[in-house]
């Protein structure tokens, strides 16, 4: 059964883990972007208005600074490459002249817009040093635009060889209405400084900037992204009605964005990356989901800090309100049922089995979620069969070195989840039973027990799976906590190119008000790290007990957690085939090649707010480490 017994199970979605990270140093993450703060005054009605090609805009608070956080970060020949020179000053000079670039203060803010549909025309607008402004006319040749009032098109520096080449960038001045807000505007094309320097100098330099680094999205820009996904030729038929909705919920989240940013916030020894999402309105369900009216004192769930010492990819989430989430649960299990009516399921039967589960799913509260895996025994097993490919027994074992364990755990009592996954194998069996084979029109046609119709001990078999699962209700281990259900998920392959023979094991485990869950094929791992995380008084060997970790007990957050590269590539591995353990190989030698192999704790942290006018924002922090981003340097360089 494969959609229908084994949907709970879709909740936990079995996959591998990955090797303890390094912990990151114990620095709490940046706040949320904090509320602006007013602007200088200026006047009632703003003239200007964002440019229609304007793609997006980058600004920087302290450009000196922010270049000097670069060349410490990257090698010098990378910044060469990237940047053109260690020398900031010396890559203003080589594109408006050195004249220009002695007046530039890079102390102060530097805004950049970005014009055309990939961005690919940009005016630069830089801060004047308040000194240089009296005497700009005595240093330069200046001619007022005719139709841009005020602004100075930069001919020539006066005391410059008129046989010398002209500098590739034109620029012009705006004195600004203040004595300190003139700004230097160059770009490679002066009919691009007159259509983004009033933006530039009037509306997005008095905007305060209270990050290092900011790239805003324009309005056109996420309005294409909408567009693009309206205009999409629409789910493959494959994907069936669950494919539709999936292209529908992403198309009303993204119209329900108003604004996107991207900041960067330098610390002594991190770099901390920020992504704010301000959306109009939350008429999407994704958008109520995801933005969800969350307590700004909340604390992370307690079952967070009980997941294994040893958890590589760690989440929590505070989750949505019921009521927030009904239009998404509707929506999901209306497709689902739709997909299934259409596979050839029974309908009165499928509608049983789909009231059940819709009981469990989406129903809103704390969520935590762990995974973790032995990634030295995956790496020793790979090589071995790296070295003997051709031996059934060396690709069954580094496959089974992937399977890791993951653990889930939501803030209810165990006896409902653990009789709605036992009736749930039971009408998931039944329904089986009674599938009728569909033609691709998805007109239901065969009766179920003739030929082509569902094997009759319950199993699913359709003509493109590649193996046969079954189920089983076996004893749970002593050591576990007494009324655990323990279920075994037995598969067998029906095609050559399927994956050996295997065993998953699906525990529901009580731990007083709160349920506890685990799926994997070791047995013997995920035992002993459900174990840890039931005993209240055994503290030892879980994340909470972990070093650095008070990083992520901070208040007010809606989901929070931490994740490693080498934790995600483990994740996402896949051994189920010869050429799958192939690519998996190759992928985590390339992460052992790296400085810190991938295995630094990335922490995230998300806040959300629902504001009074109806609109609502979201803020997903991740902080990266010296050694994380040095990791990511040498990845992307390969």
């Amino acid at each position: 059964m494969k959609r229908a017994a084994l949907l709970p199970i879709a909740l936990l979605t079995a996959c591998a883990g990955a090797p303890a990270p390094q912990r990151a140093p114990d620095a709490p993450l940046l706040a949320a972007p904090r509320p602006a703060v007013a602007a200088p005054a200026v006047a009632a009605a703003q003239p200007a208005t964002a440019p229609k090609e304007l793609a997006f805009v980058l600004r920087i608070a302290h450009p000196k600074r922010t270049w000097d956080n670069v060349a410490r970060i990257l090698p010098s020949s990378a910044l060469v490459f990237t940047m053109g020179s260690t020398d900031p000053t010396k890559v203003i000079a080589q594109a408006a002249g050195p004249e220009l670039a002695d007046i530039v203060d890079l102390e102060r803010p530097l805004d950049v817009a970005f014009l055309g549909n990939m961005g690919n025309h940009a005016v630069a607008s830089l801060s004047v040093a308040e000194q240089d402004v009296p005497r700009l006319a005595d240093r330069f040749a200046l001619k007022e635009l005719k139709e841009h009032p005020g602004l100075l098109r930069v001919e020539r520096a006066r005391d410059a060889d008129p046989d010398d080449e002209a500098p590739p960038w034109a620029c012009a001045f705006d004195p600004g209405e203040r004595r300190d807000g003139a700004r230097l505007l160059c770009g490679t094309d002066v009919e691009d400084i007159e259509t983004a320097a009033a933006y530039l100098v009037q509306v997005v330099a008095r905007e305060p900037l209270d990050a290092d680094a900011r790239i805003e999205l324009s309005e056109r820009t996420l309005r294409q992204a909408v567009e693009e996904a309206n205009g999409a030729d629409g789910a493959d038929e494959d994907d069936g009605h669950a494919g539709a909705l999936g292209q529908e919920l992403a198309a009303g989240f993204l119209r329900d964005i108003e604004r996107l940013n991207v900041d960067l916030t330098w610390g002594r020894a991190d770099v901390e990356v920020g992504l704010t999402l301000r959306f109009a309105g939350r008429r999407s369900p994704l958008t109520l989901a995801f933005a969800p009216a969350a307590a700004q004192d909340a604390a992370p769930p307690p079952a967070f800090f009980r997941l294994p010492a040893d958890t590589a990819v760690a989440f929590h989430t505070q989750g949505a309100s019921r009521a927030e989430l009904t239009p998404l649960r509707e929506a999901v299990f209306k497709a689902l049922r739709d997909d299934m009516i259409d596979d050839g399921y029974d309908e009165a039967r499928l509608d049983q089995v789909l009231d059940r589960l819709e009981t469990l799913a989406l129903t809103g509260g704390p969520f935590v979620f762990g995974a973790g895996a032995n990634g030295a025994a995956a790496e020793k097993a790979l090589a071995a069969y790296q070295r003997d490919k051709g031996a059934q027994r060396a690709q069954k074992a580094a496959r089974l070195a992937l399977q890791g364990w993951m653990l889930a755990s939501v803030e209810e009592p165990a006896p409902t989840w653990i009789s709605s996954v036992k009736e749930l194998l039971l009408r998931g069996d039944e329904l089986d039973k009674l599938k009728r084979s569909a033609p691709k029109d998805g007109n239901s046609t065969q009766a179920a027990g003739k030929p082509g119709g569902a094997p009759k001990d319950g199993a699913r078999k359709d003509d493109e799976d590649k193996q046969r699962t079954t189920h089983a209700i076996v004893r749970a281990p002593a050591s576990l906590p007494a009324g655990t259900l323990h279920v075994e998920l037995r598969s067998k392959p029906l095609t050559k190119d399927a994956p050996p023979a295997h065993t998953t094991h699906l525990y529901v485990v009580p731990a007083g008000q709160r349920t506890w869950f685990g799926i994997g094929e070791d047995d013997a791992a995920l035992v002993d790290r459900l174990r840890v995380a039931v005993d209240p008084g055994r503290d030892d060997g879980t994340l909470g007990a972990a070093p650095d970790i008070d990083v992520l007990r901070r208040r007010g957050t809606l989901a929070g957690g931490l994740f490693s590269l080498a934790g995600l590539a483990l994740l996402a591995a896949n051994g189920d085939t010869p050429e799958a353990l192939d690519k998996v190989a190759k992928d985590l030698a390339a992460l052992a090649a790296l400085p810190a192999r991938g295995g630094v704790a990335i922490p995230l942290a998300v806040t959300s707010e629902v504001l009074g006018s109806g609109a609502a924002r979201l803020d997903v922090r991740v902080r990266l480490t010296h050694a994380g981003i040095q990791d990511a340097i040498a990845l992307l360089a390969r």
